[in-house]
């Protein structure tokens, strides 16, 4: 509906971080799992370092597949850890030249229950966070 009051085309498809379609995009939309979740449920578990193993691997995926001018929104969690952000820091060392990125925090504690225990012990917090890339 959304598409079709801008008068935009919107062409969605279902794929395994854009694996089984082909092309550049101008426009790649994410809200992945991003916990570690000790059951693995699919909703919940981001994999990777401190849940970050999805939304790492969308935002390698979308550095090779957008067009010119395309950008990435990615929204996800980052575990802050001695006050740093970790996924920020290996988002920043991943940028190559030809892309920009905005990064902000939108709330800065979510899923306070999980520094209770597991892997989150040794966290501060876990800030939902937007990432936008832009590709030049």
């Amino acid at each position: 509906v959304n598409a079709a009051l801008a008068q935009t085309k919107v062409f969605p498809l279902h794929s395994d971080l854009l694996k089984n379609v082909s092309g550049q995009f101008d426009l790649i939309v994410s809200n992945p799992p991003y916990l570690v979740d000790p059951s693995e449920r699919s909703y919940r578990h981001g994999g990777g370092p401190l849940g970050a193993g999805l939304s790492l691997a969308i935002f390698s995926s979308a550095l090779e597949r957008l067009a010119i001018g395309g950008t990435l929104l990615l929204y996800t969690g980052a575990a802050i850890v001695e006050n740093c952000d970790p996924f920020r820091l290996e988002i920043e060392r991943r940028l190559p030249a030809g892309f920009s990125l905005s990064y902000r925090e939108i709330d800065p504690d979510v899923f306070g229950e999980e520094l209770e225990t597991g892997v989150y012990a040794q966290s501060d917090r876990i800030a939902a966070v937007v990432l936008t890339l832009m590709k030049h």
